[in-house]
């Protein structure tokens, strides 16, 4: 019996060692190895403008090219879902991409998404491996979709919220929190200008997809269609958007900045309103900006921007040549705008991120062209690029 019991104990204290030793292994990262950033480019040298999607390894390569790339339209938007980049064609098409990173720096097409012709998918927020939303900027729709097969589940009508008569609201750039789905729309029947007060729909997704609206007329044009990110919550779960007022063309009366919905309400705080429009902004030619282009929410009331200001402009303007976007840092809180010691660059480029502690900038400058870094901790800037691209970089993201 004192054998058996032996036994038995030297086979328990082998086991436990076994176990111990397994839970201790360190546990494998699937992502080690992988590009952590998705680069995108205009070429502007090109007629049209063509546009890039691909990976980068990290800000130690130095330089970016499109040759492991997925060519697109130019000025493509994108959303990043763990491993996935999805890729629509700005304005220019309907069929949406999605890829997935590979080891080796590529990505590996692995499905389309085939939205309504003309129907011009805008903005895509994915809420889990099985549900995702995309805007149907020229159809006034939403699609409820599966983000792992494409498959589209349902749709969502706006087209009862269009204004001036078109029958469309322009949904741009959404957000999610809680159940709720936020869609900025831009009701423009002109496609350059809007004459009406700012609007978000608010979607429950569980009762039904039933829609409140919120307007509010200190400014127009909800959202920012060239960034998804311009709705954003910050800590207290305040809902923020930024709205362009029809990107400088509606006239001196129409005021861009940043309005607030706070949280568990559904009407814009009236208290609040950030006219970005007439702020001062000391360092730049003019000392205005008509809108800001590019953004980031880093925490804490603070959002890094770049912004277009008009009197570097050239008459007539001349996109690719033209100077007029500054890097900025913007206080919601305090409403301030502190210009960084930036290059300035076209509007083909002119891209945020953040990234590692510090805020990457996508600048295409007379002096450099490619990613440039801002430490906030120090409040340093780079002179010249850390990484240069091949083309104009108007996208950074990381997975």
């Amino acid at each position: 019996m004192k054998k058996v019991l032996c036994k038995i104990g030297i086979a328990f204290a082998l086991a436990t060692a076994f176990v111990a030793c397994k839970t201790s292994d360190p546990v494998s990262d699937p992502s080690a190895g992988l590009d952590r950033l998705v680069v995108g480019t205009n070429i502007t040298t090109a007629n049209p403008v063509v546009g890039y999607v691909g990976t980068l390894k990290d800000l130690s390569a130095g330089s970016f090219t499109n040759a492991k790339s997925r060519q697109s339209t130019a000025y493509p938007y994108v959303t990043v879902y763990k491993d996935d980049v999805f890729v629509m064609p700005s304005l220019y098409g309907d069929i949406v991409r999605k890829y997935t990173r590979q080891s080796d720096g590529t990505l590996s097409e692995a499905g389309t998404l085939v939205a309504p012709a003309g129907s011009k998918p805008t903005c895509m927020v994915i809420e889990s491996d099985t549900r995702g939303y995309l805007s149907l900027y020229g159809a006034g729709k939403i699609i409820v979709f599966n983000p792992t097969t494409l498959a589209t589940l349902s749709t969502i009508d706006l087209t009862s919220y269009g204004e001036g008569g078109d029958g469309n609201p322009d949904p741009n750039v959404m957000a999610f929190r809680n159940g709720k789905l936020y869609v900025a729309c831009s009701q423009t029947t002109d496609g350059f200008t809007s004459k009406f007060p700012v609007q978000v729909l608010i979607i429950d997704i569980a009762n039904n997809f039933s829609v409140i609206s919120a307007t509010d007329s200190r400014s127009t044009w909800a959202g920012s269609i060239n960034e998804q990110k311009s709705i954003f919550f910050d800590e207290a779960g305040d809902m923020y958007i930024f709205c362009v007022a029809s990107y400088g063309f509606g006239g001196p009366t129409q005021k861009s900045g940043f309005l607030r919905i706070k949280n568990g309400q559904t009407v814009f705080d009236a208290t609040y309103f950030f006219n970005t429009s007439d702020y001062s902004i000391t360092g730049i030619p003019g000392s205005k900006v008509d809108y800001l282009q590019r953004m980031r929410y880093a925490g804490n009331g603070i959002v890094y921007s770049t912004g277009n200001i008009y009197a570097l402009a050239s008459n007539p303007p001349d996109y690719i040549k033209d100077r007029t976007y500054g890097s900025f840092k913007v206080d919601i809180v305090n409403k301030t705008i502190t210009k960084l010691n930036m290059p300035y660059s076209n509007g083909y480029a002119a891209s945020v991120c953040l990234f590692d502690n510090n805020v990457l900038f996508g600048i295409a400058g007379t002096s450099g062209v490619g990613i440039y870094s801002y430490d906030p901790a120090t409040n340093t800037a780079s002179t010249a690029p850390i990484v240069t691209t091949q083309g104009d970089p108007n996208i950074i993201e990381s997975f």
